[in-house]
């Protein structure tokens, strides 16, 4: 989940945006909200979300100087403006300090969901990679990992990599169930889709050829788990990191 805070001197607007099931199921936490421009700063210091959603015209403090502060702080998050007023000053003063993007009040759905992929492909590029293999109390399972890892091309099932290591697949099935609380399907899609993100954010391959490179032969197939996985499209991850 990417972590998000949400300010807005409006008590009913900030309820809206935050009460968006969109947030969510695009793998967004809210993990704190405020009013105030003043007590949001302490709390995103101590909190260090992802991402930060502002509105631009607030008492005391505008959206835009809340962001100047908070990077002159040393804060490493993305920030959005949400606003129902274009100013073009304070807007470009945000893009100047490489705010992420703006939204316009009302927020539109299909606003509000594109934002959210390209923002969850910025903050995944930011993020290294998790070394999810050979990394377990397991000499077993780092085996399988290894393997797994080391051909990721194959269309790999519990049955041929039993087949291929001569380990039973039911204790295959209870290596990974007890010693890393997943699936033998969940670790490979995991080990796969963060393969893809690695050469999406690192290299200029065909997005076409990643997915093959990854063991998906369907190219459609692949663009719908990594969109359950990442919350976006293989695109939208790309673009989210170049922006």
């Amino acid at each position: 989940m990417y972590r998000a805070y949400f300010i807005d001197d409006e008590p009913l607007v900030l309820g809206e945006l935050t009460s968006n099931p969109l947030i969510t199921q695009c793998g967004y936490q809210i993990v704190g909200t405020s009013t105030s421009p003043a007590a949001a700063k302490k709390e995103i210091k101590k909190l260090a979300p992802d991402v930060v959603f502002t509105d631009l015209r607030m008492p005391g403090c505008s959206g835009v100087e809340l962001i100047r502060d908070l990077k002159e702080g040393g804060s490493l998050c993305e920030f959005v403006i949400i606003s129902a007023y274009e100013d073009f000053n304070a807007l470009r003063s945000f893009m100047h300090m490489d705010g992420f993007d703006y939204l316009k009040k009302p927020v539109s759905c299909h606003d509000l969901r594109r934002l959210l992929g390209l923002l969850a492909g910025k903050i995944a590029g930011k993020r290294p990679m998790s070394d999810i293999a050979w990394e377990t109390p397991s000499p077993q399972l780092n085996m399988i990992a290894e393997y797994l890892s080391d051909k990721l091309m194959i269309k790999h099932t519990l049955e041929s990599v039993s087949a291929a290591l001569e380990i039973h697949p039911k204790h295959i099935s209870r290596l990974f169930a007890g010693k890393l609380g997943t699936t033998f399907v969940g670790y490979l899609t995991k080990l796969r889709m963060e393969e893809a993100a690695r050469l999406l954010k690192s290299t200029n391959k065909d997005i076409k050829e990643i997915a093959a490179f990854c063991g998906f032969k369907d190219y459609f197939y692949f663009c719908r788990v990594f969109r359950e996985y990442h919350f976006c499209t293989p695109t939208e991850f790309r673009e989210g990191i170049d922006r």
